[in-house]
């Protein structure tokens, strides 16, 4: 929906307009649903509610065309004239995207040395639309509650995009970090900082998440590590390395416990 404003005190009368994605609001009203079936899984889909003009040349109200490419901007042509009035906002309806939604659980970290930490997992959410969307507020609703309101950028088409809106205080965490080793390894020289020493150190990670919810939900988890080199040691089965983070998947039962252990080499 674009939302135009007219801060004059006399009507416009626009016979032609052209909207570039970034001035354009987005407000996006959802329904999440739990789902129930042999892989029991969470999924949505919302699209941009239309809007009526406070005031128009026309009994209707103008549509936006589908949005087209031009220099890394989107650009959406009105071709219907239409009025608005002195100091009045007219909402413009535009497309309707197919926008798929995934909720999950996330503990996302950021590794730096031998010790415990706790906490609780972020409630988020993973965003997929078909068509790009324009920045903007999302309102999330869920068993038509509000749950959460947050900011969007602009979004490609068919590119996920993850978010959170707070903590979910039903699921916990404990992490414990051992160290094992630590190694000297040769100097590195460097036009730029001279000769610098390098030291491989090997450490435990051990694992403890609780459920406290009455039913199965996703959760993930993420270790993310700064470092000159990364390597997970006997790689466990759901544990995965991408881009210097470690991270896993899984399904949660309800009040289900999980004791969970990797061994992680950092070089720095």
């Amino acid at each position: 929906m674009a939302d135009i404003r007219n801060d004059g005190q006399s009507r416009v009368d626009i016979e032609h307009a052209e909207l570039l994605g970034g001035d354009i609001n987005l407000q996006i009203h959802s329904n999440l649903y739990w789902k129930s079936g042999p892989s029991m899984h969470e999924g949505a889909a919302f699209d941009n509610s239309a809007g009526i003009g406070v005031a128009s040349r026309k009994s209707f109200v103008p549509s936006v065309g589908q949005g087209e490419e031009v220099a890394g901007l989107y650009v959406f042509t009105v071709s219907t004239p239409f009025s608005i009035e002195g100091r009045t906002n007219y909402l413009l309806p535009m497309f309707r995207p197919r926008v798929t939604i995934e909720r999950f659980a996330l503990i996302s970290k950021y590794f730096s040395t031998a010790g415990a930490s706790n906490g609780k997992a972020q409630r988020s959410y993973r965003l997929l639309s078909d068509r790009f969307l324009s920045k903007g507020n999302c309102v999330i609703r869920e068993y038509d509650r509000l749950v959460g309101e947050t900011s969007l950028p602009n979004l490609a088409a068919k590119n996920s995009y993850d978010f959170s809106i707070g903590e979910d205080a039903d699921v916990v965490y404990k992490e414990n970090v051992t160290l094992i080793s630590s190694q000297a390894l040769s100097s590195v020289s460097s036009s730029y900082h001279g000769t610098q020493g390098q030291i491989k150190t090997t450490y435990n990670v051990n694992l403890y998440i609780k459920s406290y919810k009455n039913r199965p939900f996703k959760l993930e988890y993420q270790q993310h590590v700064h470092a000159s080199s990364v390597k997970l040691i006997e790689p466990r089965t759901n544990f995965t390395l991408e881009n210097s983070a470690v991270k896993y998947r899984t399904t949660l039962a309800a009040n289900e416990e999980k004791v969970l252990s990797y061994k992680l080499e950092v070089v720095n």
